[in-house]
């Protein structure tokens, strides 16, 4: 590569971060305002008791998807260390313990009010069955943050996304997220987990998006958890599903 050719790529990278950078400012700063303004209504009473309490709900929901988005962007900064510094960042990570279902009760009921309001309903099937994972449960909460998310987005209403666990052959912990929703091209499959990237069902179905969310799954699932991750959508059914699995040697019963 000549230095032109050097210095037109760094440009162009440099484009895509400041495009990144404004997109993600936009998706919070946009709600915070709107709840300012919720907030100055609510006390100069415009607002009467009943509505002042929808409004108050309606913009907890919108500070919750503001604090996901900023998670997200710090969890992001984790994998942009040296790599001496990201595996002591893992190791002290792996000291930990994670426990389902816990971990995926407590992320549904972070989007309970939401959900209720658009119908849909998030149903873990087995709740009875504890696995013991190593990994902080905070990143492992994110993984099912970021996923509930995403079917809030972009799932139909009026439906119930069910998460089950269950052990293959390999004795691998797998974990499948299933739900109607736009879903994706059969070509995107691999790109919806791409930073930055969304598809185009998203943007007519959502204009606005960081694009990390999915980026953060995965990162999480293949440096930290070891594992994989996978999404298939069905045009005929509408079902998408998207399915993680982690290797015997970091769970247990």
């Amino acid at each position: 590569m000549n230095k032109s050719e050097s210095k037109s790529t760094q440009i162009g990278q440099k484009d895509v971060g400041l495009l990144f950078l404004a997109n993600f400012v936009h998706q919070v700063v946009n709600p915070i305002s709107g709840v300012i303004g919720t907030l100055d209504n609510v006390v100069d009473g415009t607002y009467d008791a009943v509505k002042s309490k929808q409004v108050i709900n309606a913009s907890r929901a919108q500070l919750e998807q503001c604090v996901s988005l900023i998670r997200n962007l710090a969890y992001l900064s984790d994998f942009f260390f040296e790599t001496s510094e990201r595996d002591e960042l893992r190791k002290a990570r792996e000291t930990a313990v994670s426990i389902l279902p816990q971990i995926i009760i407590e992320s549904i009921q972070f989007f309970q009010s939401t959900g209720e309001k658009k119908g849909i309903k998030l149903e873990l099937k087995n709740p009875s069955d504890q696995y013991r994972i190593a990994n902080r449960p905070e990143l492992l909460k994110q993984i099912f943050i970021n996923l509930f998310d995403n079917w809030l987005k972009y799932g139909e209403r009026d439906q119930t996304v069910t998460i089950k666990s269950r052990v293959n052959d390999k004795k691998e912990l797998i974990i499948e997220l299933s739900g109607k929703s736009i879903g994706f091209s059969h070509g995107d499959s691999e790109n919806i987990f791409q930073m930055g990237f969304r598809s185009k069902e998203a943007h007519s179905k959502v204009a606005q998006g960081s694009g990390i969310g999915l980026f953060i799954c995965r990162k999480i699932t293949e440096e930290i958890l070891q594992g994989t991750i996978s999404a298939t959508h069905s045009p005929k059914t509408a079902i998408t599903t998207f399915r993680i699995s982690i290797p015997e040697k970091l769970w247990q019963l």
